[in-house]
């Protein structure tokens, strides 16, 4: 088959990304009309949740949500973070959207390629490239919340590119455009995918959608350059927790959950969003080189809540 000199690398990752990305609207209670695009979001589910800034849509009265196929919603603030300036949105109704694929945050290269896509002034899907000239930088929004270990690029971004992604060339999210230094050309900042995983899987628990506890305590780890490069390790289990029953142990790297595929904590917590208390579902594990299936019967999140504090009370000291 003859190929195409012009379908480079950052083409395939905007064709591969597209059906990702939203366009974000705000709407004011003055006059009710909408207000041009004020920001862009990733899909993080394809049950229907979307991230974006907390800057974005800090100031609306509504939200809309223009989907990639042209539809708008209206969403439910799932949850809204200043703190990191991150906002959680929850689509209702929807299935079947394109989440796209978080990167390992510490496997950066600076001078590394990216691909950054967002509606800066509402020029809707305009795609920039540029490098990730630094990361672990830290600034202070005029908020005054202070943000750390962000990815700085010179990929050309403006207002409207909050909360968008950048891409490495492998079309992988590495993280959220968050600010540009006013005045500056060429300085851009990224909140690293790292601190996505982290407010993913800390506010879409499966304790918090589903109220049910795994009893796992997870890291990332990246190995080698291949596909399966990030890795999900098991760092420690709840005592009499339902992993602990099952026979998980700290060293474990967890490959499926409830037969969804794990490479990162938030993969382990929405695997187990359709699931009740009393559920058994199977955890396939790499342990010595050697996979195996075990099986978890998951507990109430309330339950489990109690078993630790009765633990925690159990181990004061009897009063004099």
């Amino acid at each position: 088959m003859h190929h195409n000199p012009r379908r480079n690398k950052v083409v395939e990752v905007v064709e591969k990304t597209r059906d990702g990305i939203v366009a974000i609207k705000v709407l004011k209670r003055t006059t009710w009309e909408s207000k041009p695009i004020v920001g862009t979001g990733v899909i993080v589910d394809e049950r229907g949740y979307v991230l974006t800034n907390h800057h974005v849509i800090a100031s609306a009265d509504r939200i809309m949500v223009r989907l990639p196929d042209g539809r708008s919603v209206c969403p439910r603030v799932y949850q809204d973070l200043p703190d990191s300036d991150l906002a959680i949105l929850y689509l209702p109704g929807q299935q079947g959207l394109r989440a796209l694929t978080l990167a390992p945050g510490s496997d950066l290269l600076v001078g590394e390629d990216v691909v950054v896509v967002g509606h800066p002034y509402g020029y809707v899907n305009t795609v920039s490239t540029g490098i990730i000239s630094a990361v672990g930088r830290e600034i202070t929004m005029p908020s005054g919340e202070v943000l750390t270990n962000l990815i700085q690029t010179n990929a050309s971004i403006n207002p409207g590119n909050s909360g968008g992604p950048v891409f490495n060339i492998e079309g992988e999210l590495i993280g959220i455009n968050v600010a540009i230094r006013d005045g500056a050309q060429g300085i851009a900042f990224a909140l690293n995918a790292d601190t996505i995983k982290a407010v993913l899987s800390r506010h879409l628990s499966a304790s918090t959608v589903a109220g049910v506890e795994h009893g796992l305590h997870c890291r990332e780890v990246v190995r080698g350059e291949d596909r399966d490069r990030q890795q999900v390790v098991v760092e420690g289990v709840d005592e009499e927790g339902p992993a602990a029953r099952a026979g998980l142990r700290r060293g474990d790297i967890i490959r499926r959950m409830s037969g969804q595929a794990v490479s990162n904590r938030f993969d382990l917590e929405r695997a187990l969003w359709g699931c009740k208390p009393g559920d058994r579902v199977e955890a396939t594990v790499v342990r010595q080189g050697r996979e195996r299936s075990l099986a978890l019967e998951l507990e109430s999140a309330g339950e489990a809540r109690r078993l630790t504090s009765r633990q925690a009370l159990s181990r004061v000291p009897a009063g004099r």
